[in-house]
């Protein structure tokens, strides 16, 4: 985009949302932490817009509005290091916040990779990322909005004085700061089964919350690090990239039940969202169930879709559930593209 034209054109990003099926080394003995078995869903999605403007500026949506002052600082941050133009940030369909979905990195880094489209730059993911102070944890998000799909990331090398004070390192995203990008050890399109997103009224698990619970469980025990990074190589991954449906929910269920680090996450859950992950566990017409993250959000999976709605019905009109939908996977990266940047926005499609 040459500077005469620079007033005229913004740009704009569209991509889905991040859900985790689990974190997979919370002990970090082997001498790495972390890691994580995500996936990335088309709904909820998020678009945002980058457009000329005298100053730095950001608007968002009820959902973005949760994150609106980290976009600013980002955008404040990126502008002075790449001497760019000053812009204004539109977030016209943010992710709910605190949920489960990865609203926080998956905003901060798309927001970045489209001001540096709108800065004429390389889109430099993990540069963005560092800025962000995100992936300091897990990868998840910044790799798939990349790529989509299935992902499987390797986690973080542990420094020197990892063993003197483990709890130092093992935290959530937001405190560890932005580090270096996890590798990619599993990248695969997801299977086109209906995936049920399911929001169960729950405690949205974030900032002090979460960091104590982290300070409390962690490190987890060896062994259960190992039971967990076995099922997500060999029984996760595998039946994603041979479309096992059957293993696939043997896996899922293994993971949400068996697993030590999501049981301890379902304790600091609501009585609702327990209620419902047992009722998936016991009733007939859902194969397999997770919860993202510390959720509340959990999402599912069925062979017996008007039985799920319809049980789902009964749970909403009791308080368990809040609102549910069919999503599927995103097996594709964001798009970032040129749009013209009128008055009246709703004229761009």
């Amino acid at each position: 985009m040459s500077e005469a034209d620079s007033q005229e054109w913004g740009v704009r990003i569209r991509t889905g949302c991040r859900v985790s099926f689990t974190l997979i080394d919370l002990n970090g003995e082997t001498g790495r932490r972390n890691g994580m078995a995500s996936m990335a869903l088309r709904s909820p999605g998020f678009e945002a817009l980058i457009l000329p403007a005298g100053n730095n500026t950001v608007e968002a949506d009820e959902n973005g509005a949760a994150h609106a002052e980290a976009v600013t600082a980002l955008l404040d941050r990126l502008r002075a290091a790449w001497d760019g133009p000053a812009a204004r940030v539109v977030i016209t369909k943010g992710l709910p916040p605190h949920t489960g979905f990865g609203s926080g990195t998956t905003t901060a880094v798309a927001v970045g990779r489209a001001y540096a489209q709108f800065t004429g730059r390389p889109i430099d993911g993990a540069e963005i990322a560092r800025a962000a102070g995100r992936a300091g944890t897990s990868g998840a998000s910044p790799n798939l909005i990349e790529r989509g799909g299935f992902l499987v990331d390797g986690g973080h090398r542990n420094p020197d004085d990892f063993s003197d004070d483990p709890k130092r390192y093992l935290v959530p995203t937001r405190y560890a700061g932005g580090g270096r990008r996890p590798p990619v050890l599993i990248s695969t399109p997801f299977p086109s089964w209906p995936i049920l997103v399911i929001i169960p009224n729950g405690h949205q698990m974030h900032g002090e919350v979460e960091r104590e619970f982290f300070a409390r469980t962690l490190p987890i025990p060896a062994e259960e690090a190992r039971r967990t990074a076995h099922a997500v190589l060999m029984n996760l991954a595998t039946s994603v990239m041979e479309a096992d449906y059957r293993a696939f929910c043997e896996a899922v269920n293994f993971l949400t039940y068996e697993s030590y680090f999501k049981q301890k996450q379902i304790d600091m859950q609501s009585d609702q969202v327990k209620f419902l992950l047992e009722e998936a566990r016991n009733g007939k017409e859902i194969d397999a169930i997770a919860m993202s993250s510390e959720g509340p959000m959990c999402y599912a999976f069925t062979r017996r879709p008007q039985a799920a709605v319809e049980r789902l019905t009964e749970l909403r009109e009791s308080g368990v559930v809040r609102e549910f939908w069919f999503s599927g996977a995103r097996n594709a990266p964001a798009t970032v593209e040129w749009i013209p940047a009128l008055d009246d926005l709703s004229l761009v499609d």
